[in-house]
């Protein structure tokens, strides 16, 4: 372990960097905060390059040593001031890591995905992350425009759910295409010429869409569509949050596939 007591050291500036989108983009990795979150990334399939430990955390990290490998990590210890300078978090727990993104390099030919179309808030596509995760999902689809999937109040909702499902991002639609030329149905919600989505067969190959939160599918994705549906609201609300709508579908798909065993 190496010790670093500036907040000019190079690799201090480096993850300061990271905080941004475009940075993150450019150098394919990202960072996770806690010692719970550093954990699932270190048991995980995704690499983990480096690791920093505040010196105020000494103890916890000799009692996280013990349970995890990090043979492949290089652990620096810093000074307290320093390494709360470049977290997000307001009272860190004393460590964070980077990790090297790992995006899914091909499509599973069953299951379902959740395409995730131009969702703007960090905690709906968090908690949407992490339904689909505990549902057995094949994997999340993002359209361009939708929130960065590794903006720190995004991984913090996943609750480490991103370590354990197939990201894809879809900028052009090939991916979505793709699948629906191989037999997957695209499900999206509309208030119009839709059926109730509680008849929808969910037992088959399908792609449920998540819209905006203001202003829902986008053209180009509703045009895509092979059913329309909608979520039956016997108490006249107006909508629902899309994360809630999301995880109800992703449900409904789970309860009738058990039927099925």
């Amino acid at each position: 372990m190496e010790l670093i007591q500036s907040k000019d050291n190079a690799i201090v500036k480096e993850i300061k960097k990271l905080k941004e989108k475009k940075y993150r983009g450019e150098k394919g990795q990202f960072i996770v905060e806690g010692f719970r979150f550093v954990e699932e990334a270190l048991k995980s399939s995704f690499e983990v390059p480096l690791i920093m430990i505040s010196d105020k955390a000494m103890e916890k990290w000799q009692e996280f040593q013990r349970k995890n490998n990090f043979n492949k990590s290089k652990v620096y210890i810093v000074k307290e001031n320093i390494f709360s300078s470049i977290c997000n978090t307001e009272t860190p727990q004393g460590i964070l890591a980077v990790v090297n993104k790992k995006l899914a390099d091909k499509e599973e030919d069953k299951g379902f995905y959740i395409l995730v179309d131009r969702l703007q808030d960090p905690g709906n596509l968090g908690t949407i992350i992490r339904s689909a995760h505990a549902a057995g999902a094949s994997g999340i689809i993002l359209t361009k425009g939708t929130v960065d999937v590794y903006n720190d109040k995004t991984l913090r909702s996943t609750m480490g759910s991103i370590f354990n499902i197939a990201i894809i991002e879809d900028d052009d639609f090939k991916v979505l295409d793709k699948l629906k030329s191989n037999g997957f149905k695209l499900i999206v919600s509309s208030l119009e010429d839709s059926k109730c989505f509680y008849e929808t067969d969910l037992t088959g190959n399908f792609i449920i869409a998540v819209g905006n939160e203001g202003n829902g599918i986008s053209e180009e994705v509703y045009s895509k569509a092979d059913l329309k549906v909608k979520i039956p609201m016997p108490g006249n609300a107006e909508s629902l949050n899309a994360a809630a709508a999301a995880s109800i579908m992703i449900f409904e798909a789970v309860r009738q596939r058990l039927t099925l065993e």
